[in-house]
């Protein structure tokens, strides 16, 4: 399995060689043009690399000449939650000048200069139990149906408030407030 960025997604038009005024032997591809994410092996010893987390640079920003590829558009799976990276308290995201270049990834020319191959991180907790869907409703109409949910709670809460009140009697809870209060100023 491959973990790509996609660059451009389009379609296009093929047919076999000598067919070209034949369109019934044409055939449209849709096709995604994209660059890799490659693995690379900085801190073995990391917490996150000790637990599975895979790392990785972005071969588009490691030479000057990145590898690009075109796919057909059906094989991709879909998104992949990637965080940004930061080694050995690096300021940025990409591999830090002491490393040096390793594995294909270019490091930065000098510390802290950021101009280095972009290191990344799998969340692969993220992956396995983030939302696999898409949402129903947007986030504005869940924030309004919440807020309509918790008037309608309070709308019982104070029902039923009332309702207590006029079973028991306003004597008894006037009653109970009173002996907290007094139990408060003994203490």
């Amino acid at each position: 399995m491959w973990y790509a960025r996609p660059q451009l997604f389009f379609r296009c038009t093929v047919c076999p060689t000598g067919s070209l005024q034949r369109q019934s032997q044409h055939k449209e591809l849709a096709l995604v043009f994209f660059s890799t994410f490659e693995p690379i092996s900085l801190t073995p010893n990391a917490l996150m690399q000790r637990n599975g987390v895979p790392m990785f640079y972005d071969t588009a920003s490691s030479s000057n000449l990145p590898s690009l590829y075109i796919f057909s558009a059906k094989n991709v799976l879909g998104r992949v939650p990637l965080l940004p990276c930061f080694v050995d308290g690096n300021s940025t995201p990409t591999l830090p000048h002491r490393f040096g270049d390793r594995q294909g990834a270019v490091a930065d020319s000098r510390t802290g200069a950021g101009n280095g191959s972009r290191l990344y991180e799998l969340n692969t907790w993220m992956w396995r139990y983030g939302r696999g869907q898409r949402r129903r409703v947007t986030v504005a109409e869940a924030e309004l149906q919440r807020k309509a949910h918790v008037t309608n709670a309070r709308k019982r809460a104070a029902a039923t408030l009332k309702h207590s009140r006029e079973e028991r009697g306003a004597d008894h809870y006037t009653s109970r407030s009173q002996e907290a209060s007094e139990e408060s100023g003994s203490d």
